[in-house]
């Protein structure tokens, strides 16, 4: 009995009371080498970490693009009051410039009305003048 069981311990095929140490493949097919399978779990675990990398840059990208976003709301917002500004302080502009168009016609219109006056009194002066002109000469006849 032990014969038998000799020869499959030299042929490597386990006994039944053996256990068998590794799982190996059956004998026709091609044996793989051990460092594959840890090249394997490497180009894994590098894939793994690839992912992960991927996923803490997808949250800084989102992160910033809140914070942009936000940011980009505040300068609108800022343009929006500054464009109001700009657009109020023009209103006003145009207001005085037409109170100051209108201040200068009345300016006008006081300097012509101070005119015509201005020429009438120069001919009430120089008939005042004729007449003390007119005056003196009589005067001087009756006196001599």
């Amino acid at each position: 009995m032990q014969a038998p069981a000799f020869k499959e311990k030299k042929r490597g095929v386990p006994t039944k009371n053996q256990v068998p140490s590794q799982c190996r493949p059956p004998s026709d097919s091609i044996q793989t080498p051990c460092w594959l399978y840890r090249a394997i779990l490497s180009v894994y675990a590098l894939l793994a970490l690839v992912f992960i990398l991927c996923i803490i840059l997808s949250v800084f990208i989102l992160v910033k693009n809140s914070e942009m976003s936000k940011e980009l709301v505040d300068l609108k917002r800022d343009l929006w009051n500054v464009s109001n500004s700009m657009q109020t302080r023009e209103e006003r502009q145009k207001k005085d410039c037409e109170s100051i168009k209108e201040s200068i016609k009345g300016v006008r219109s006081k300097v012509e009305k101070l005119e015509t006056p201005l020429a009438d009194i120069k001919n009430i002066e120089t008939k005042v003048q004729r007449i003390l002109e007119v005056l003196e000469k009589m005067s001087k006849s009756s006196s001599k």
